[in-house]
């Protein structure tokens, strides 16, 4: 059974709403907002609905009606008629999307505490499954509730709608993310990043507080781009990264933000993969070559939304690789960089082509992203990483040019981890390489310097990180036993 439980990063449940505005005068309106001073929102509910009747495009009308529906609690009610809301409430439309966000909060919500009551039982699925229906309704393009919806009926046993609900979800959301890679935003950027990217400082910028104590959101607006930008920053995650993007020209929904998240993608590639591979073990080709072709494109588009999600640039060779046919994947990529070429999916390519064994090819890809971005990170420490890689073959080829080979590759691998630690000195990966190759070059000083440098990360947010102390373990393990054992179990506590 998979038991999957997501929550929002930014539910945001608002208590309060704003004083309704207009100079309706019909007797129904002024009636209903009496009956709602004295808390008798079922009266009030009976003459808005007959006032919406007279007057169905009435602005404070459908505006009122839905704050009355919230304080009634019938959010399902809500979502079959919010979006009727907008179009009429033109003057009252910021206090129906804010009813808007909340119904969401609470239909999704709901949803969790059902499921979460007991996944197993079929009542509490189904209940569950209308709430989140009703949630995606409400917003069609949230993508935590197709993912909630998607493992409980997981749980439940459907396959096909667990996968038609991804569909679903990417049918509403990629043309979003398309946009958003296009102007070259990527998850998990800082803020300094996506304005160099975005072409400058937002025009308006807001923090807003998230459901975890000391966590909060950070909104960049750029009207011109009719874009916010969202940026998250939690305890273990010190730093604003970027969470998500949207497109409007309305400023109520562009402070409802909104996250990207990878997981349609990935659960319907994965679909494919399995298929693939169940038919490559029977030995029928054909399908799995359909099944696979289904799964790549997803898996690129993985990548191009978040870089450092290596998971999927190591899957695509391997699957050609079983196929037979590397030059496939090499010919899927340079498809979508003739189409819109990126330093980020330059970088991808250059992954899939260092993990199929062509190292100077992806080192020739990584330059093509450096030549966008000559400060770009990622590209830099692969490049690196390459090199450290064509050491290690070259050490495994023998014969007499085979240690020679070895030690120059290291040498360039140094050069590029150096270029890394230059730009960003809680890089504690490359510190680790460098460490690594001094030592096998026989410069003791050096490697002993970014041992010191390695050490003085313990007291930065780089040791919020598991892997940081899975590094220190690491190192330590050739000379302080005692030490080593410590930094392994810092890094399990914080895997906890």
């Amino acid at each position: 059974m998979k038991i999957v439980l997501r929550l929002s990063l930014f539910l945001i449940l608002v208590v309060g709403f704003m004083q309704m505005t207009g100079c309706g005068s019909a007797a129904e309106l002024s009636s209903a907002k009496l009956y709602r001073e004295q808390r008798n929102f079922i009266k009030a509910e009976q003459l808005i609905e007959q006032g919406l009747a007279k007057d169905p495009t009435s602005d404070e009308l459908w505006a009122l009606y839905m704050k009355n529906l919230f304080d009634l609690k019938k959010y399902e009610k809500i979502a079959s008629v919010i979006d009727t809301a907008s179009v009429y409430a033109v003057q009252n439309r910021a206090q129906v999307e804010l009813v808007r966000r909340n119904t969401w909060v609470e239909l999704y919500n709901g949803a969790v505490a059902a499921y979460q009551q007991n996944p197993d039982s079929k009542e509490q699925q189904d209940a569950a499954i209308g709430l989140l229906q009703s949630a995606i309704q409400v917003y069609p393009d949230q993508p935590e509730a197709y993912e909630l919806l998607g493992d409980v009926y997981y749980s439940a046993g459907d396959t096909v709608k667990y996968i038609s609900t991804y569909e679903q979800a990417l049918r509403q959301v990629r043309s979003l993310h398309d946009q958003g890679v296009a102007l070259g935003l990527t998850l998990k950027m800082e803020p300094s990043a996506a304005e160099a990217a975005i072409g400058g400082a937002p025009a308006k910028m807001k923090t807003l507080p998230l459901q975890s104590e000391g966590d909060s959101i950070l909104i960049y607006s750029y009207p011109s781009k009719e874009a916010y930008i969202y940026f998250v920053r939690t305890k273990r995650q010190p730093k604003y990264q970027l969470h998500g993007w949207r497109f409007t020209t309305s400023e109520a929904l562009g402070d409802a933000p909104l996250g990207v998240s990878l997981q349609p993608y990935k659960s319907i590639a994965q679909v494919h993969l399995d298929r693939g591979n169940a038919a490559l073990a029977k030995g029928d080709k054909g399908t799995a070559e359909r099944e696979y072709d289904q799964a790549v494109p997803l898996l690129i588009a993985v990548q191009r939304l978040d870089p450092s999600d290596q998971s999927a640039g190591s899957i695509i060779p391997d699957i050609y690789r079983q196929l037979g046919d590397v030059e496939r994947a090499k010919s899927e990529y340079e498809r979508m960089l003739a189409e819109r070429p990126s330093k980020q999916l330059y970088a991808s390519y250059g992954v899939v082509l260092m993990n199929s064994g062509n190292y100077q090819g992806a080192i020739d890809a990584f330059n093509k992203a450096l030549e966008i971005d000559a400060g770009f990170e990622n590209a830099l420490f692969n490049i690196g990483a390459t090199y450290q890689n064509w050491a290690v073959a070259e050490s495994k080829k023998g014969g007499k040019d085979a240690s020679k080979e070895m030690y120059a590759k290291l040498e360039k691998a140094v050069e590029y981890f150096e270029k890394v630690h230059a730009i960003n000195r809680q890089d504690f990966a490359s510190i680790g390489y460098l460490i690594e190759n001094y030592e096998i070059l026989g410069k003791k000083d050096k490697a002993s310097s970014y041992l010191t440098a390695l050490d003085n990360l313990k007291s930065t947010p780089a040791a919020n990180s598991p892997a940081y102390w899975d590094l220190v373990g690491k190192v330590y393990a050739k000379v302080d036993a005692t030490k080593a054992a410590d930094a392994y179990k810092k890094a399990d506590t914080l895997r906890k």
